[in-house]
């Protein structure tokens, strides 16, 4: 299931990219790779030319596609779950960027044959001042109410594990897990909250010289932004009751697992729409009668990084794809730029870690009067001295269900619910299949070494 829910990630999002970034027939787009269509672009030897180069890296962008999906298909067949979540992590993120290496590339031949062509870069910036400012099509009453019917879920989610409203919410009854779970689809309408109300402020793009049209599309433009953001607040709202239902009537960890890949379905889902009337609206309104552009391609890096210092504002709309980007020449867009580049060095860094965790044997030492649970570094150290009550079992007769920590196939270590009693502490290799229980100290803990042999060895010794 989880491999299936990476798989769902990459796959929709590939097929989304290619339709949005690779056009089937330049010459009626406003732009190609990232920059303005020209008439220039369309006479005489130039169409063949440009023809050439859109043919060319499409076909790339093809072929990649069918490479990372048949790669995506093949990683589901990987057996061990450790090793195919990690490559699936790794893959995710390699695949992206070499998917967008022909769109780069492109952009980058077309801004050259714009010189050699003789069209200089020009700063040009249109204005219709009888709508400057005037139009907005976000339902703010709807967007804002539906914030606050989520941040009443998490309140009575809180509530009930603080057991103020007394509702049972099984072996989770306290521990704030339920609260966390929910928290998190919550969040993100706090997220899609500023994003709203920055694109509905955006300045109007000027497509045509009559008022009337520029007026149509922008108001268009933006409501088909508002309605896609009101769909997602309200797929996070309902996502997060579904949460609290799991947890309610029958919580499983396999059901958190398949509501998470629910979610991005239908996150995809609206995704898919939105790209769609997007598409729809552009082919209704940008024809041979709207050819007012906004000569700006130099300020675009790749077609795809906006770095304009002579521009003041911070958000731009984006010129490949959905949504909004940000002025990479703004102060505040330098610090979140630095913020997103350090959260993806990190996330790099954090597979690494994973992948070296999941790849070290635990070890359970006896020093002789402590017994040492170690990998990488001493997780717990149980004196013997305290030591209370041992017991031996098979791990097939416990029901474990992570609050916080690892679950691997070849790991189990944090904190569990174990058969109904919370704040137990795993140390365990489930592959071992037997396990040590150890109370001490007013603390439970489950305990395997990371062998059969040296767990039986160790019991022989606690006993």
């Amino acid at each position: 299931m989880p491999g299936l829910i990476m798989f769902i990630c990459i796959v929709p999002t590939i097929l989304i990219m290619y339709f949005l970034m690779y056009p089937r027939n330049w010459k009626t787009k406003k732009r190609i790779y990232g920059v303005n269509n020209r008439e220039e672009f369309q006479t005489g030897e130039s169409e063949a030319f440009v023809d050439g180069i859109v043919k060319s890296h499409n076909k790339w962008a093809g072929v990649l596609m069918v490479i990372i999906l048949v790669i995506a298909t093949g990683l589901l067949f990987v057996p061990s779950l450790n090793i195919k979540m990690l490559l699936y992590s790794i893959f995710i993120y390699v695949s992206l960027v070499v998917f967008n290496l022909p769109f780069m590339l492109g952009n980058s031949e077309l801004k050259k044959y714009k010189k050699v062509l003789g069209i200089v870069p020009e700063r040009v910036l249109y204005a219709d001042l009888k709508t400057a400012g005037a139009i907005h099509s976000l339902n703010r009453t709807a967007l804002i109410l539906a914030n606050v019917a989520g941040i009443v879920i998490i309140l009575v989610t809180l509530l009930c594990d603080l057991q103020i409203i007394p509702v049972n919410l099984g072996m989770f009854g306290g521990s704030f897990v339920c609260t966390a779970i929910v928290s998190i689809f919550v969040l993100m309408n706090f997220i899609i909250l500023p994003i709203a109300f920055m694109v509905d402020n955006y300045r109007n793009e000027v497509i045509s010289e009559d008022s009337d049209i520029n007026t149509n599309y922008n108001r268009a433009k933006k409501r088909i932004f508002s309605n896609y953001m009101l769909t997602v607040t309200w797929i996070d709202n309902v996502m997060a009751l579904a949460a609290v239902m799991i947890f309610l009537f029958s919580h499983i960890e396999i059901l958190t697992v398949i509501l998470t890949g629910v979610y991005l379905l239908a996150i995809m889902g609206a995704t898919a729409v939105f790209a769609k009337n997007s598409m729809d609206l552009n082919k209704r309104y940008l024809h041979d009668e709207a050819k007012l552009v906004e000569d700006d391609d130099d300020y675009w890096i790749l077609g795809m990084f906006y770095y304009n210092p002579k521009d003041k504002r911070l958000n731009v709309e984006k010129r490949v794809g959905v949504g909004g980007t940000i002025n990479i020449a703004h102060p505040a867009g330098k610090f979140i730029m630095g913020l997103v580049a350090a959260i993806i060095v990190a996330s790099i860094l954090s597979l690494i870690a994973v992948g070296i965790m999941v790849s070290t044997p635990i070890q359970v030492i006896d020093t002789g009067d402590t017994i040492v649970c170690h990998q990488l570094w001493d997780e717990y150290k149980i004196k013997k001295s305290e030591v209370t009550s041992v017991e031996f079992g098979d791990i097939k007769d416990l029901t474990a269900i992570r609050t916080a920590g690892t679950a691997t196939e070849n790991l189990a270590k944090g904190t569990y619910v174990v058969n109904g009693q919370g704040n137990c502490k795993l140390f365990m290799n489930p592959q071992v299949g037997k396990y040590i229980k150890i109370t001490a100290a007013g603390k439970t803990y489950y305990i395997s070494a990371g062998t059969l042999k040296e767990t039986e060895a160790l019991y022989e010794e606690l006993k």
